[in-house]
Parts: structure tokens; sequence; C-alpha cells
């Protein structure tokens, strides 16, 4: 049994979800676990990565083959990812790493990704939090998937409004021509990794990109998922 220190008690190990005091080595309490459940992958598009009710796939087309996303942005999932990384809770990564990991087998199966790499983080965002968020979780994705992970391969031309601030028009005009890569890529499939799906329009952007780069095919995983309160007249 683990000797109980004066750090401690003075600094407790507490849930990620609810402040509890929790077991030390663990990041959830029982109750917040059970809680991060993941998507029903059943009734997830596998296009776009909503559920098929919220489907987009009739109202726009994307450079990239498919989707799929882990929680919604909601409830406790969400306070999990913000505790992440707005709190810097840099040893959830592996968390969110490990439900990426699971969605992108459970929705496109036995797909070999050559490649993993992510949206690239904004350069003040990185300097505000101390860590790139977005890089930490799809390195160790990469492990998972057993493949290797590039980094700075897609690249931010200069800051746009912030995409949570903008209407779905908004957001398509704010990305478009922001991201960029400058090299040849060496990898046929590749998989990007963003944290938030909203629109989509960001992860299109950059697989656009990609595929100009030298990528043949292009699939995305997401953490948190954000869902209009109205479900699209383009659903299927």
């Amino acid at each position: 049994m683990k000797k109980i220190g004066i750090l401690d008690c003075l600094y407790p190990e507490k849930c990620a979800g609810c402040e509890e005091i929790i077991e030390d080595g663990k990041y959830l309490c029982d109750y917040c676990s059970l809680k991060m459940n993941n998507t029903n992958y059943k009734l997830m598009c596998s296009k776009c990565g909503f559920e098929k009710d919220y489907c987009r796939c009739k109202i726009r087309e994307y450079h990239y083959l498919g989707a799929v996303s882990t929680f919604k942005n909601s409830g406790i999932a969400k306070k999990v990812y913000y505790s992440y990384k707005l709190g810097r809770r840099e040893e959830l990564a592996d968390i969110f790493a490990n439900s990426a990991a699971r969605a992108v087998k459970a929705v496109f199966g036995d797909t070999r990704f050559d490649a993993v790499c992510c949206v690239p983080t904004a350069y003040r965002s990185k300097l505000k939090r101390g860590f790139d968020h977005g890089e930490q979780i799809a390195l160790k994705l990469a492990g998972k998937l057993n493949t290797q992970f590039l980094t700075d391969v897609l690249k931010s031309r200069h800051f746009r409004p912030l995409q949570h601030k903008s209407t779905f028009a908004q957001r398509v005009e704010n990305v478009r021509g922001k991201y960029y890569t400058d090299k040849r890529i060496n990898a046929d499939r590749i998989l990007i990794f963003d944290d938030i799906l909203t629109t989509g329009a960001t992860l299109d952007e950059c697989a656009k990109e990609l595929l100009f780069a030298g990528a043949k095919e292009v699939f995305c995983v997401c953490i948190l998922a954000t869902y209009p309160k109205n479900k699209t007249n383009g659903g299927k």
C-alpha cells in the first residue's frame, strides 16, 4: 500500500469531471467514468462524423473520406476535455487518445493509416496554455495506431476570427486559405486530428491541402462534436 505523504494531503488527486477527491493515480471518479461513454457509432454518419439525424453530407461536400467524433460537446465529456485543454491537466491526454483510437477502429475498421497529423494550434493559444493540446493527443494517437506522426505538416497563415463565435457560413469563410503545407507528403492515407467538430470546415480545408501536397486519402477524428439545436433539413 502506498504511503500517504504531506503533499498527498495538501494536494489530493481530484476527478477531472466533478473535482471530488479520488484515489491517487486515477483521473476520473467511477460516476464520471460512466458518463464518459463513447458515441454510439451505429447512429453516426461515417462520412461527416455527426449522428445521422444531423448529417451534413447533403448540405456540403467534403474533401475527406470519413470523420468520427468520440463525444458530444456537452456534459461530463466537455468538462473533462476543457479541464485538459484549459486547466492544463496534461495527464488526461492519454484518456482522449485512447477514446480517439477506439473510435477510429470502430468506424474505419481495419483501415491502415500511413500517418497521423493534427490541425495546427494558434501560436497565441499555445503561448497562453503553455502546451499544444492537439499535438499531444495526436502524437499519442499515432502510437496507439502504430503509425507515424507528422510534425508541422499543416501550418496556419494568419489569424482569423475565432470559430466558436462564428456562424456556419462565417466558419467556412474564416478558414478559406488559412491552412497550407510547404512540402510534399510521402503518405497515401492520412488521419487528421482536431479537438472539436462543429461544421467540418476546418478539417475540410486541411484535407484539401493534404491532398494537394500528395496524400491520396484523408480521414478525420475529433474528440467533441458540437450539435445544432435543430436537426438539419438535409439529414439522412
